[in-house]
């Protein structure tokens, strides 16, 4: 289930990565009162085993980690479950790792410290956004669609059209026929002598 297909009552699964516990305790805490089933990094290895095992709806990435940063990670993330919506946090912040942060698309970036609910809205932000967008290309390929059948309607009336005028002019040419030869036996039944004379001088 991707997160557009998310409806009000359903559960999140969230990716919390970060080697500050006291911060993965907090957030953990409060997204469980949520009904969001959690799962907790402390490292980019850790993170993408999960990633690859899991489907993750959301992930909440700070920037400095062991290892691999988190600006990396958001990138690795996007290539490996491009549905996940990934939001950069950090406690240092700096217009490079703010621009860096967007560059790898992650959705939102946050500065430490910051209220849960804050999360909250972060999160129904992207999934309302993200539902419209579904909903704009759903709608997009559906006027495609009407619009092909429409073609194949137009060129099948064309067909058809075709075909009933071929139809009605044959049954024209039969009918210009048989009136052709009802005048000519009526001339021969009104005449009988005059049609026996021309055929002997012929």
């Amino acid at each position: 289930m991707t997160v557009s297909d998310i409806k009000k009552d359903d559960s999140l699964n969230v990716l919390i990565v970060d080697d500050e516990e006291t911060i993965t305790q907090i957030l953990s805490t409060g997204f469980e009162n949520k009904g969001y089933i959690n799962f907790i990094a402390s490292d980019a290895e850790r993170a993408l085993f999960i990633i690859k095992k899991h489907p993750i709806h959301f992930t909440l990435l700070d920037v400095r980690l062991p290892g691999q940063s988190g600006i990396d990670l958001c990138r690795s993330i996007s290539k490996i479950s491009p549905n996940t919506i990934n939001i950069i946090m950090t406690g240092y912040p700096g217009v490079k790792s703010a621009v860096e942060a967007m560059r790898t698309n992650a959705y939102d970036y946050l500065i430490k410290p910051f209220r849960i609910d804050t999360i909250f809205s972060v999160f129904d932000r992207a999934i309302e956004e993200i539902k419209n967008h579904s909903l704009k290309v759903k709608n997009e390929e559906l006027v495609q669609s009407l619009r092909k059948e429409n073609e194949q309607l137009r060129k099948m009336i064309k067909e058809v059209s075709s075909v009933n005028i071929q139809k009605h002019e044959q049954y024209d040419t039969r009918k210009s026929r048989e009136h052709a030869a009802e005048i000519s036996y009526k001339k021969l039944i009104d005449n009988p002598l005059k049609f026996e004379k021309k055929s002997t001088n012929n």
